[in-house]
């Protein structure tokens, strides 16, 4: 007796095998529009077109924001002061760098490094952490409370303001925007 050789299934049965190749051809192209549908609206927050995207700060952020606080801490050091994170002190060593004009209105980068100091305060007072802010404008460091989206841009208050020619107190705007943010903190009818 001779064994039968096999034959493919196509050739022993031709109807079963299209209509199976048939249905699994729907059932594939069904499922990719579906995945596709799924998926293409959680794509396009990668795309260059993303509204808003909130990152940690990086190693890279951390050593420039303590260079910054050292240049200032210098600054403070020659008017025989240091940064104590005490708020009424430090906002005066910050009036008084400004008052005693130690920093041309030109000198963005240490303006700048005044906004963080400044920012470090804000923080220290509503309880928010800096925090790497991306919109379609550009990348900026920004305070945020917890992780609500309640944020603060204070690395550039400063420096716009001299830029313009303000000569607006720092205290006073600390307090305007320490009263303000707490009014949108959860429980901030309280503050009012």
């Amino acid at each position: 007796m001779v064994p039968q050789l096999s034959t493919s299934e196509e050739l022993s049965q031709p109807l079963r095998s299209r209509f199976l190749r048939g249905f699994l051809a729907k059932l594939g192209a069904s499922w990719i529009i579906g995945a596709l549908l799924v998926y293409a609206p959680l794509s396009v927050a990668q795309t260059p077109d993303f509204d808003v995207v909130i990152e940690p700060l990086t190693a890279i952020d951390r050593q420039f924001m303590d260079d910054q606080r050292q240049r200032v801490e210098q600054l403070a050091n020659r008017l025989g002061r240091g940064l104590t994170a005490n708020v009424d002190r430090d906002l005066d060593t910050l009036q008084r760098i400004l008052d005693d004009r130690m920093v041309p209105a030109d000198d963005r980068l240490t303006l700048q490094a005044m906004g963080l100091v400044f920012g470090d305060l804000l923080g220290q007072q509503l309880d928010m952490d800096w925090v790497v802010y991306r919109d379609r404008k550009g990348r900026s460091r920004a305070l945020r409370y917890r992780e609500m989206d309640i944020f603060l841009f204070p690395v550039t208050m400063i420096s716009r303001r001299q830029e313009g020619g303000s000569d607006r107190r720092l205290k006073q705007l600390f307090e305007e925007l320490v009263d303000d943010t707490r009014r949108q903190l959860p429980g901030g009818k309280w503050f009012q």
